[in-house]
């Protein structure tokens, strides 16, 4: 959609103030005129932060996160820091904080990233393994390792690989067997986006040969043994001396005793951690990742008892799982989770003599805001700084990972389902509903209301089910001049964001804070334009805990701005064009001005859809001499132009015939001589005699009228079978049937009784039901209880509904308008 001109800043040409942490993606616009606003890329300073900042993150993790600061970036495959999707940049800072030997492999061309801990595994290659294709670092044996890594980053599933390194000097891990696990880095399309290889090294077994050779995991890969000093992890370059001659068994309280159970733990960890980074990378949805952390975390952290907290952004109230509960969480209480969250800073929990101590950690966004908190508490003492501290942390980076990225997937599904169902109103009161009903649901927010322009001056509210009554009439006296956020986006055109109170009371002194009395921090106004660029609407709605609104919320609300104007402006054209329809409709379908003292007569005409559809369902009222009236009820195949046109024609013909005197039987073959078969439809003409007491009927390829008698069931007016009209070339049967006074008759088109995926009988059934509800009712009452209770036609709709009533009882009327 258009954008309303004067549009102040953001993609909208809102005023917002800037979120907390490093740059976004896409900077929005600060200095629009007049005209649609745009979207710029980010200035070249916001782009040095924002690489400045990652490098910063990256260079606290040791001596090779150095050099991945310092390393040139954009003279790679990969591009500068500032250009990694966030899932790239979570995964390499959890990849420098690994206490056990890990490799990135990254992209197309698996370009390799490692830690401190895998530089003695690298050999000679490790001094500039990073920021290279892995075809490059490892020429000798890429053709079986590069497999290998481009199944995972096909979709495979967590793969392990082992080998025997030759002792001597022959490699960095002489003697040693390295074994390879290998996962999916799950990007931000949902697809595997880079292998995370974690490698851990051990000491050969006493009894195993000491030449080199495979020694493969079940059904799993191994790499094939390369050249010296190639460079594959585990193999070439500077040899790892073994603490006791070959064979030997090493004492239990040795070094080499204690460096095997180092390396033993190392490698449970290291697989540990694989299967975690894969399952997270296939968990779908939040509760998918919260059950994987829940089973798979503790046993990788030696933790007594874990706990992770989520929450909405915005929301004031936790969802908790794990050990010890409880399932939901008030983010004020004085719980390490919920003060984590809260400040968004580790919470050190001390230990008591029914535990030991552990450590709440927030969960962040990519720019550094919490999204939720993970509470262990460890199985032995454990220091805060120490290696559990620094895996914690590394588990945190992969679950908050995780985490945004079943945010992103969740709010592309709601704004699919909001979308498809404003697509299906047909209403502007029914897209308001819509629209106050799903936006709230897509955006996490509360308390939605929609200001339209009103009477004069004056703006009307529409509001969502859980809008108190108090804040409803707080803007009952609502101007377009009110100083307020929600008229002045509808009055400006440009959105308007206040992330707390304090704000509102700083650009709005002369405002009546309503939202906040309700318990909003922040909230934002939407403005709504039409296709002349013009505010036609402001939306707005808050959340109960100030929210960082970041590029992609911003690019959210946008989203659900666009939705809602183009609905609001599709109905609103549509009922425009709409009762056009139904006026000019209205002309061409009667003819008499008034009914016989003794009938009752109400008409109805529904168009089949909203637009200009003007469709060939028409019906004609011909009054006769002695107070007779003949009904006729026809349908023309179609919906656009020519069946309208046909329609006024056989209307005319038909009406023509009956006022001649020309005997009901024999009106339909005249027709077809008259015009020819060059149409299609059906029709039912009825001539009722009020004074003779009866109704004669004849049906070509009609819906049967329906006949109800005081006392009796309705039920419908059985004639000889006939051809449609326009293939009617004989004289048709006459039906002749009893009408008295107090009966009631109904004639109508099939938009009334026929439904995908349902018989015409269900619906002439359904059709009675309903004339067996309201039979005592006026006509008028009965023929919009028809229409009401028989709606959701896909074909328009053309209803006559008569009464014999006794002729002392009225006199005389008009038919109603229509």
């Amino acid at each position: 959609m258009a954008k309303a001109p004067g549009a102040a800043s953001g993609g909208r040409g809102g005023t917002t103030s800037p979120p907390a942490g490093p740059p976004p993606d896409d900077a929005q616009r600060a200095d629009d005129g007049p005209g649609p606003p745009v979207r710029r890329r980010r200035q070249p300073a916001q782009r040095r932060a924002d690489d400045a900042h990652w490098r910063a993150v990256f260079a606290a993790a040791g001596e090779t996160g150095v050099r991945v600061a310092r390393h040139d970036w954009a003279a790679t495959p990969l591009g500068p820091v500032h250009a990694w999707p966030q899932s790239l940049r979570t995964a390499v800072a959890s990849c420098l904080r690994s206490p056990v030997p890990v490799l990135l492999c990254w992209g197309g061309e698996l370009v390799v990233l490692h830690n401190d801990a895998c530089l003695p595994l690298l050999g000679d290659a490790g001094p500039t393994a990073l920021g290279r294709p892995g075809a490059e670092v490892w020429p000798g044996c890429w053709d079986v390792l590069g497999p290998v890594l481009r199944d995972v980053l096909a979709g495979a599933t967590v793969t392990r690989s082992a080998r025997w390194s030759p002792p001597g000097g022959d490699g960095p891990a002489g003697g040693r067997r390295l074994t390879f696990a290998h996962s999916p880095v799950i990007d931000e399309s949902g697809t595997p986006g880079g292998v995370l290889t974690a490698v851990t090294v051990s000491p050969r077994a006493p009894n195993a040969p000491a030449t080199a050779g495979p020694s493969r995991a079940a059904d799993a890969p191994a790499t094939a043994e390369p050249p010296a000093g190639g460079g594959v992890p585990g193999v070439g370059g500077r040899p790892v001396p073994s603490p006791r001659p070959a064979g030997s068994a090493p004492r239990a309280d040795s070094p080499a005793a204690r460096e095997v159970d180092d390396r033993r733990r190392a490698l449970r960890q290291a697989e540990a951690f694989a299967r975690l980074a894969g399952a997270l990378s296939f968990a779908r949805g939040r509760a998918g990742i919260v059950d994987v952390v829940c089973r798979t975390a503790p046993a990788l952290l030696g933790a007594g008892a874990l706990r992770v907290a989520t929450a909405d952004p915005g929301a004031v109230v936790l969802e908790v799982a794990g050990d010890g509960g409880p399932g939901r969480l008030d983010l004020a209480a004085d719980d390490p989770l919920a003060r984590a969250v809260r400040h968004n800073v580790p919470v050190a929990v001390a230990a008591t003599r029914d535990g030991d101590g552990g450590t709440a950690l927030p969960l962040r966004y990519a720019d550094g805001g919490a999204l939720g908190a993970v509470d262990v508490r460890w199985a032995h003492p454990a220091a805060a700084d120490g290696e559990p501290r620094t895996l914690l942390d590394a588990v945190a980076g992969l679950v908050s990972q995780a985490l945004q990225r079943a945010e992103l997937t969740g709010s592309a599904q709601l704004m699919a389902d909001f979308a498809a169902r404003l697509s299906a109103t047909r209403s502007t009161t029914e897209a308001i509903g819509v629209v106050l009903a799903g936006a709230p649901v897509v955006l996490g927010a509360r308390l939605p209301g929609l200001a339209v322009p009103g009477q004069g001056r004056r703006l009307r509210l529409w509001a969502g089910g859980d809008v108190p009554a108090g804040l409803l009439a707080a803007y009952d006296e609502m101007t377009v001049d009110d100083p307020r956020p929600l008229a002045t986006a509808l009055r400006t055109g440009e959105r308007v964001v206040i992330h707390d109170r304090a704000e509102f009371a700083d650009r709005f002194p002369e405002g009546t804070d309503t939202a906040g009395a309700h318990g909003m921090v922040t909230t934002v106004a939407l403005p709504l334009f039409d296709a002349q660029r013009r505010p036609i609407a402001a939306l707005g709605f808050g959340w109960p805990r100030r929210r960082p609104l970041r590029e992609s919320d911003l690019a959210l609300l946008d989203t659900v701005a666009d939705l809602c104007e183009q609905t609001l402006e599709r109905t609103r054209l549509a009922a425009a064009e709409h009762d056009l329809v139904t006026r000019l409709a209205g002309r061409l379908r009667t003819s008499a001005r008034t009914a016989p003292p003794t009938l009752d007569v109400a008409t109805r005409y529904r168009p089949a859809v909203s637009g200009m559809h003007l469709g060939g369902d028409w019906f004609d009222l011909i009054r006769l001499d002695g107070d007779r009236l003949a009904v006729v009820v026809g349908d023309v195949v179609g919906h656009q132009v020519e069946a309208a046109a046909d329609m006024a024609q056989l209307r005319t013909i038909v009406n023509t015939l009956i006022r001649l005197g020309v005997p009901l039987g024999e009106v339909f073959p005249r027709l077809t001589d008259l015009i020819g078969a060059g149409f299609l439809g059906t029709c039912v003409a009825m001539v009722v005699d009020p004074a003779a007491g009866e109704a004669a009927v004849a049906r070509v390829g009609h819906p049967h009228p329906v006949l109800a008698r005081p006392g009796g069931a309705p039920t419908p007016i059985e004639t000889a079978a006939s051809l449609p009209l326009g293939m009617v070339r004989e004289p048709v049967a006459v039906t002749t049937v009893p009408f008295r006074p107090g009966d009631l008759l109904v004639a109508y088109t099939d938009g009334l009784v026929e439904r995908r995926g349902r018989t015409y009988d269900a619906g002439l059934a359904e059709l009675c039901g309903v004339v067996d509800a309201v039979r005592d009712a006026p006509v008028e009452a009965i023929a919009d209880a028809l229409l009401g209770r028989l709606a959701g036609a896909e074909d328009d709709q053309a209803l006559v509904v008569l009464r014999h009533v006794d002729p002392a009882a009225r006199s005389p009327t008009p038919f109603p308008p229509q």
